[in-house]
């Protein structure tokens, strides 16, 4: 299954199926779910006996809005996203193959970034995605980087900066701002809030709860979205997108959201959730509340959803097991791929 597959809503006469608008948004719901599904296995992978993931492993279940919406938002030929280790959900948003995804998982040559980087480094620099960076905070330069290109280029592209709750604690992160504000860079620097550092809750680790006023004292607009309603995501970043392309510098977004698993593999929810928290996050789940919208907009049956799920469901395993029997690195590549060597830059 290619990769235009991936993103095709499933095939019915019913429910608006001639309306670009019902398209579009089986679309993302689809994805939404793909993400999800796709999270469900991985976590499966990675607890069953006989475990093929290693390395550390952050998923992303409860956070799919965030990330379609931006893939919504984004042109893959001048736009960049820049992210941290929590990077699966996004990665398939601007259309990783899962087969591809779960085959860095694996480890195996096939995988994004040859089954060396793992769950932590999803890259597609052809499509803007650069990546997923293990260090916290350490993409925030990074990503005022690849903005200093754009606007030195002058593309008219955008640079998405992610990251959690836990990174605005770290110098990076107000060095980053600084500079991109003083520049007048066109990035987009996005708290993917979850409520939780690791395992530490926003009230005992930053002064300020209202993470969105970090970013206040850097002469640029601050604000709080809401990170589990896909439209009202799409409309209110759209207006950074858009100030970013006019050249009118950074915006801050504090994308407020709720993860349903541990902060990795090694966690447990349950030990700093409480079991009323996590009922009422159900019932804001991302994808249950997109899907209710389309239903009662008439653009969605539940017969549809239901084929939907189906069909997804079946992609997920398949992709799975045929990245299961693709190959490892052979072992005299162990080398490659671990320095890039720059020569003096030549004008053209």
């Amino acid at each position: 299954m290619t990769v235009a597959d991936v993103a095709a809503p499933a095939k019915s006469e019913a429910a608006g199926e001639s309306s670009d608008e019902g398209h579009v948004a089986r679309q993302r719901l689809r994805m939404m779910l793909l993400i999800r599904r796709f999270e469900e296995r991985t976590y499966q992978e990675y607890t069953k006996p006989g475990q093929k993931i290693g390395g550390f492993c952050h998923l992303y279940s409860g956070q799919e809005a965030i990330s379609v919406g931006l893939a919504a938002l984004f042109d893959k030929k001048r736009d960049y996203l820049i992210n941290g280790y929590r990077c699966h959900g996004h990665s398939l948003a601007l259309g990783m193959d899962p087969r591809v995804a779960f085959a860095e998982l694996f480890g195996k040559v096939t995988g994004c970034s040859k089954g060396k980087g793992g769950s932590m480094h999803f890259f597609d620099a052809s499509v803007g995605n650069m990546g997923g960076h293990g260090i916290v905070g350490g993409q925030l330069p990074l990503g005022i980087g690849l903005a200093f290109a754009q606007k030195y280029k002058n593309t008219g592209g955008f640079t998405v900066c992610l990251f959690g709750d836990g990174a605005v604690n770290q110098g990076t992160h107000n060095e980053s701002l600084n500079l991109a504000s003083l520049w007048k860079l066109p990035v987009i620097f996005m708290i993917e809030n979850n409520g939780v550092a690791m395992g530490t809750e926003v009230h005992r680790h930053s002064a300020e709860k209202d993470l969105a006023k970090r970013g206040l004292g850097y002469n640029m607009p601050t604000m709080n979205v809401d990170g589990n309603d896909l439209d009202v995501f799409i409309q209110e970043v759209s207006v950074a997108v858009e100030r970013a392309r006019r050249g009118e510098g950074p915006t801050y977004i504090s994308a407020n959201t709720f993860r349903f698993r541990g902060h990795s593999m090694s966690d447990s929810m349950a030990t700093y959730r409480t079991k009323e928290q996590q009922e009422a996050a159900k019932q804001r789940d991302p994808i249950t509340l997109y899907a209710d919208r389309l239903m009662k907009k008439g653009l969605l049956h539940q017969e549809q959803y239901e084929a939907m799920q189906e069909e997804v469901a079946e992609q997920i395993a398949r992709a799975a097991e045929q990245a299961d029997q693709d190959p490892h690195p052979p072992v005299e590549d162990r080398f490659n791929d671990i320095l890039a060597e720059s020569y003096p830059y030549q004008p053209q």
